[in-house]
């Protein structure tokens, strides 16, 4: 009997997870300074269940070069590559910045 009233309980609390929404969902608003933009997944307000990995790329516009991540950094695998992910552990703001390159060397056209 103990085992059947176990997992009765253990199925109910199943059902009201799932009732109640099961995982908990967190946002990341991404933005970007100018000289780019983020085309992966893009520039507003997402929402994503907890412990989701997110692709993040950036990409320079010409005489451009990205340089970091900033903000809510501490969960983005490698902030300082353009190309890198995003575990969602809670809410995130966070923003590509790009720099503008310097002016080609002499005989450089």
């Amino acid at each position: 009997m103990a085992r059947v009233t176990v997992f009765l309980v253990a199925v109910a609390l199943l059902m009201g997870t799932a009732a109640c929404g099961g995982l908990d969902t967190y946002q990341l608003t991404i933005t970007s300074t100018a000289g780019g933009s983020v085309t992966l997944p893009g520039e507003e307000t997402f929402t994503y269940d907890a412990g989701t990995v997110v692709q993040l790329a950036a990409t320079p516009d010409d005489s451009y070069e990205f340089q970091a991540w900033t903000g809510d950094i501490q969960d983005i695998a490698d902030p300082d590559s353009r190309a890198t992910t995003i575990t969602m552990n809670g809410n995130y703001l966070i923003m590509a910045n790009f720099g503008q390159t310097g002016p080609p060397g002499p005989g450089v056209p």
